[in-house]
């Protein structure tokens, strides 16, 4: 959701494992959230976790679907596209 914020996701995916770190999505312009966001664990075995057990569940009124992504590098926070210069 545009308006889950980056305590929420914590909890949640805490659930699963230890998180190293959350990079929320945003806006390239505004700097608002987009509705998406990149979930580090410290392990591979957590991430798993989290993939299984996280994906399809609800979040403020929103699914959840997960990915794997090869690693977060700065400017993905904008998104994919033109707009996120990728």
């Amino acid at each position: 959701s545009f308006y889950t914020t980056e305590e929420q996701i914590q909890e949640l995916f805490s659930k699963c494992g230890d998180v190293k770190r959350i990079v929320m999505g945003l806006d390239k312009i505004k700097k608002t959230p987009c509705g998406f966001c990149f979930v580090e664990y410290y392990t591979r075995a957590d991430a798993e976790h989290a993939m299984r057990f996280i994906n399809g569940t609800r979040l403020d009124d929103r699914i959840i679907r997960t990915d794997w992504d090869a690693g977060f590098k700065e400017g993905r926070q904008y998104g994919r596209g033109k707009t996120g210069g990728q």
